[in-house]
This record gives structure tokens, C-alpha cells and sequence, in this order.
């Protein structure tokens, strides 16, 4: 039996794999898709892969949905209890991104679900901890025996590499001068000490 999804389901699931992903479902022709080579949309990842069907593509989630025949009963049983404005909005906001920066793809994506999640009540705690977790650096997704592990579309920080000291020249200029200056203050201390010694010789000459 086809689970029943909630508000709040829709939206994390939705977010979920817009934070995720990185980057919007479109075609080669730049048509946005529910499914496509690039992943999901953010309704399409509210489809179960055995309930997808190629006719969705180009139509509105309502057409779909209030269609006529048997073909979308079991997704409109998975559906029903979704607002029909939070659909419409979770896909708007996946069409109206459009093509950018992963990063930026993902600061606009929260900034759409903060606008959303308050005019519908939602929580947005599984959006706040996935944007989080974006920042974190090392390893994004982990793959355990028995399950699939959900691709990074990007990395969700670049990772600047640490500066090579072996390789960093040095200064030709400051190595002379590290060897020059115990040469100079060794001239100094002779120069000191011939004074010294002249200037005693003038006190021992007679009448001085």
C-alpha cells in the first residue's frame, strides 16, 4: 500500500534532494522535467520510481493529479493529503532557480523553503541540518552494505589545498643578509676594539 504523505514529508523530501542534488531537472533543450538524466525535480522526488510515468513530463501537477483513469491513482493516493499550493510552490521554486553555482543553487534553494515553510507552518529543522551538513568538510555521503548511496552533484565546499612550503622560494636577498650581518657586527667589534687599544697607547705616551 502507497504511504500517505504529509505536508512537512513533501517539503523535507523535496528540499531534501534540491540541497542534495545541487542543481535543477532540465532537458538538453533546457525544459525543466520531474525526471532526467541530472536527477529529480522537486516533485519529481516525491515519486516513487514504480509510480513514474513519462506522460507527467510537460504538465502541471494538478493536470496530472485530477486526470481521469486509473493510470495516477496510486500517486493520487500518495498525494491526496498534500496541499496543492505546497506542490505548486515546491516546483516553482526548483523551475525558477534555474542554472547556477551549486552553492548559490543551494543558498537561493533555502531562501525559497524559509518563504514557503512559513506561509504553510512547516518546520524547516531537516532543511537547516542539510544545509549544514553541505559545509562540513571530507566525505558527504556514505554508502552501507545492502543500500545505495545518493551521488554529491557537486562538492558542497571547495576545498582550497594547503600551500606547498617545500616548494615556496626564499628570498635570495634575506639569505644574504642572514650571512652578512655576523660579518658586520664582527667589523664593528673590531673597529671598537682598535679604538680602544689607540686610545690607551695615547694615555701611556709621556705627558699625555
Amino acid at each position: 500500500m502507497t504511504r500517505r504523505l504529509t505536508n512537512q514529508d513533501a517539503f523535507d523530501g523535496a528540499m531534501l534532494n534540491l540541497l542534495t542534488q545541487g542543481h535543477s531537472c532540465v532537458s538538453a533543450s533546457g525544459q525543466t522535467r520531474y525526471r532526467g538524466s541530472r536527477g529529480k525535480s522537486a516533485i519529481g522526488a516525491l515519486i516513487p520510481d514504480e509510480l513514474y510515468v513519462t506522460s507527467m513530463e510537460g504538465r502541471k501537477v494538478h493536470h496530472w493529479l485530477a486526470a481521469r483513469g486509473s493510470e495516477y491513482d496510486a500517486l493520487r493516493e500518495r498525494l491526496g493529503s498534500v496541499t496543492p499550493s505546497l506542490l505548486d510552490e515546491l516546483q516553482d521554486l526548483h523551475d525558477r532557480i534555474g542554472a547556477c553555482m551549486p552553492s548559490l543553487y543551494r543558498h537561493l534553494a533555502v531562501a525559497g523553503a524559509q518563504r514557503i515553510a512559513h506561509s504553510l507552518k512547516l518546520s524547516m529543522s531537516l532543511v537547516h541540518r542539510c544545509a549544514t551538513y553541505q559545509h562540513l568538510r571530507g566525505p558527504q555521503i556514505f554508502a552501507t552494505p545492502g543500500t545505495r548511496a545518493i551521488p554529491a552533484a557537486a562538492r558542497a565546499v571547495d576545498v582550497i589545498p594547503a600551500p606547498d612550503l617545500a616548494a615556496a622560494p626564499t628570498p635570495a636577498r634575506e639569505a644574504m643578509q642572514l650571512t652578512e650581518r655576523p660579518q658586520n657586527d664582527l667589523d664593528l667589534i673590531a673597529r671598537g676594539i682598535a679604538k680602544a687599544i689607540a686610545a690607551a697607547r695615547g694615555l701611556d705616551q709621556p705627558g699625555s
